[in-house]
């Protein structure tokens, strides 16, 4: 599993280094850093999107969002986006969910750069790819790529095991996707961005 190595191809951060201390728009109003989102010492789950469409999708059927939400804070871990949309967008995401959900925007991609969030080709485009950071404040324990709520919790269960100083356990979810037409049930259909 990625999250025992130390650093992962095109990132410029560490495992034990730091996510920049950048101040971003806030979704509640005043610009904050990845560091202000959490309490001190505390334990967290930055997922990092490029927002191709959402911060992370909204869960297809068989996914149940609110209960694997609901594990991160029985373990006292604080989920929060660090997402491409603008804040107009990522607040009308959150509405569609009805989860609460913290985040930051890097709309102007900032973070992204100052991360260096690895380029993947889909479909002769390239887009970011989405990263999870398990953090003690904003200092990294763990990186994973692909990895958010809906795909490959487990394996972000299993990093939190490590940050816990635990074996990681075996987890086999309840609640799986299930992707019935080939289409994309998660992606958040919105009006074109105005925010530009």
């Amino acid at each position: 599993m990625n999250h025992h190595l130390a650093r992962l191809a095109g990132l410029s951060v560490t495992v034990g280094g730091f996510l920049p201390r950048l101040r971003l728009p806030s979704v509640v109003g005043p610009m904050l850093t990845p560091s202000d989102m959490v309490e001190e010492g505390a334990v967290a789950v930055c997922i990092y999107n490029p927002a191709a469409v959402n911060p992370f999708p909204l869960p297809p059927p068989g996914v149940n969002l609110a209960q694997r939400l609901q594990m991160l804070a029985d373990r006292d871990v604080r989920l929060y986006v660090i997402s491409g949309l603008g804040v107009r967008r990522l607040a009308s995401w959150m509405e569609y969910t009805d989860e609460v959900v913290y985040a930051l925007s890097d709309a102007d991609g900032d973070f992204a750069a100052q991360v260096g969030i690895p380029i993947k080709r889909v479909d002769g485009r390239n887009f970011r790819t989405h990263v999870a950071f398990v953090l003690q404040e904003d200092r990294i324990l763990s990186i994973l790529l692909e990895t958010d709520p809906i795909h490959q919790f487990e394996r972000l269960l299993q990093a939190l095991d490590v940050a816990d100083g635990r074996e990681p356990g075996e987890y086999k979810l309840p609640d799986q996707p299930r992707y019935g037409d080939g289409r994309n049930p998660t992606a958040f259909e919105d009006e074109e961005d105005d925010e530009e």
